[in-house]
């Protein structure tokens, strides 16, 4: 049987075609460490004979990248490789079925070119993008169309597919120093992979999205302490939160420019009705996971003003706080093995990434989404022999191929969109190769990482500069919702926080990106919205032929 296999890539958003020896290779993001494209092409070059070409030889040419990026080599008509980074910032998309196989950076492509319709969706992937916003693994919502998941690569040669996982994120807890020696071990990693940053913009204006947090005043801090001058720091916001206040303190005692772009709900909402913002839906559809609208409206804001260089670079601080230990849950055993069956892990785990909608938490939906879980963790953690397979070790790795990999780090597309190259040093090999082996007893509520931030105080932007220090403004609305909290009291904590989040979210949000749905819908639900992506999950199953997140899970139910 003749095998037919087909390439089909948007060029554009950091996607560029480069040819050597009759070999083609579509290349996005940016290398470190030495090795830039040219280099790859060279390593192409002298790649043995297709006859001795396989998957461990090019997974371990893998290895020696560094940074975020996506390729696909065409070695000929019926023989190709495709590989994304260790946490797949950078999606790439696939379909085997029968005897075709195809890639695309583009995931409508591959729907359009073996003509799904709404008979290919699975309902299981929907409920997953209901309950955490992302599919669960390499699945999309359409059954034949898989998105190769964090550090995994594929070489289809001859009609047969070979997949790996070159690289899995897997907290091991391998480092023997001193809190001192690991305090100061951490302090080299920041300021190696900042000078990494440095050096790779090659002098163009570096941008930081600026908020008052730690991550991003890391970047911005180190940048001081190497003495890089191109750099603008921009926040945006309701006018007088927090996060305006605290930013622009930081900014201007590190020297920088800083910039403030005033969300308003007017605004928000004109631009989430606009066709640019349906055109940014659009153009990064994945059917794998909702499109992240953190700062989308901003950057395109920004661009069309003019306001930062047209080659400027933009850096923010996904994923401090995870990479860290920020989200091992403080009541979980440290020392405790992983058991498959540990329903009380899981609740954590579930709690944590998969309630955007109370409603969904079901006896069922927890077993299906538990269920499929598991199937990763076989995948990709028990052939790790090296090491235990601890409690936290699993947690951690399943946030970064999960919500990390498929749903955060969709932000660097809205950069794209605005024709702007991006950086993400905190996913830096320097900052994985660290936080892997770290302690977990350092890592829980960050202890190393603000330890080391504070004590450095780059830029003198941290000892007397509060760090997320959140403050409930305006006043009126800070002095009415206490009044109703007092009066909903006597009701318990659920009623409140029920009351609050569907009476005040709307308004408390730090740039009103709830404006995405009217007000009513927030103030009427009943089905416990958590957080933006409640909405656009929602609004990404109603675009797929669903009344709602609820109908997945009803019909669902009734095929049980």
């Amino acid at each position: 049987m003749n095998t037919i296999q087909k390439i089909k890539i948007r060029e554009g958003f950091g996607w560029k075609l480069y040819e050597i020896n009759s070999i083609k290779i579509w290349f996005s993001g940016y290398l470190t460490n030495g090795k830039n494209i040219e280099g790859v092409l060279l390593d192409i070059a002298s790649f043995p004979s297709m006859d001795f070409l396989n998957i461990e030889y090019l997974s371990k040419w893998l290895l020696s990248f560094s940074g975020n990026f996506a390729f696909v080599i065409k070695f000929s008509d019926d023989s190709c490789f495709l590989a994304v980074d260790k946490i797949c910032s950078i999606p790439i998309f696939d379909v085997t079925k029968g005897n075709r196989y195809a890639v695309s950076n583009y995931a409508p492509y591959l729907k359009e070119m073996f003509d799904m319709d709404n008979s290919n969706v699975s309902l299981q992937s929907l409920l997953e993008i209901s309950m955490s916003g992302f599919c669960i693994g390499n699945k999309s919502i359409y059954r034949d169309i898989n998105r190769l998941m964090a550090g995994e690569c594929i070489f289809w040669n001859h009609g047969k597919k070979y997949k790996n996982y070159y690289y899995t994120y897997f907290p091991f807890n391998d480092l023997k120093y001193s809190y001192n020696e690991l305090k100061n071990e951490f302090t080299k990693v920041c300021l190696t992979t900042i000078s990494k940053l440095i050096k790779s913009v090659n002098g163009r204006q570096i941008v930081v999205p600026l908020s008052a947090g730690n991550d991003s005043r890391l970047i911005a801090s180190c940048l001081r302490k190497l003495s890089y001058e191109n750099v603008v720091c921009f926040t945006y916001g309701r006018r007088g939160t927090y996060e305006v206040n605290t930013s622009k303190k930081v900014a201007y005692r590190l020297g920088y420019k800083w910039l403030y772009l005033q969300d308003t709900i007017r605004k928000k909402r004109a631009f989430f009705k606009s066709d640019v913002y349906g055109e940014y839906v659009k153009m990064f559809e994945s059917y794998a996971s909702v499109p992240n609208i953190q700062d989308v409206y901003e950057i395109y804001t920004l661009k069309d003003k003019n306001i930062i260089n047209d080659d400027a670079v933009i850096v923010n601080g996904n994923s401090g706080d995870f990479i860290s230990g920020g989200h091992i849950p403080d009541t979980l055993e440290l020392s405790e093995k992983f058991a498959a069956d540990d329903n009380i892990k899981w609740e954590l785990f579930l709690e944590k990434h998969y309630s955007i909608w109370k409603k969904l938490r079901t006896t069922l939906s927890d077993k299906i989404i538990t269920s499929e879980l598991l199937k990763i963790v076989s995948d990709r953690f028990q052939s790790d022999k090296k090491n235990v397979l601890f409690s936290y070790s699993v947690i951690e790795g399943m946030e970064c191929i999960g919500r990390q990999s498929r749903l955060v780090a969709n932000q660097q597309r809205s950069y794209e969109f605005s024709g702007y190259e991006w950086r993400l040093p905190l996913w830096s090999e320097d900052f994985l190769e660290f936080w892997e082996s770290v302690p977990p007893q350092y890592k829980v509520k960050q202890l190393l990482y603000k330890d080391v931030l504070m004590e450095n105080n780059w830029g003198g932007a941290w000892k007397d500069i509060d760090v997320n220090n959140k403050i409930i403004k305006p006043y009126n609305l800070r002095f009415f919702r206490l009044f109703l909290k007092v009066l909903i009291s006597p009701f318990g904590k659920k009623a409140w926080h029920r009351i609050e989040k569907n009476v005040f979210y709307y308004w408390m949000h730090q740039s009103y990106a709830v404006t995405i749905v009217p007000y009513w819908k927030s103030l009427f639900d009943m089905n416990g919205q958590r957080n933006i992506n409640s909405w656009t999950s929602d609004q990404f199953i109603k675009k797929h032929g669903f009344k709602g997140v609820l109908d997945v899970y009803k019909k669902i139910k009734n095929r049980r």
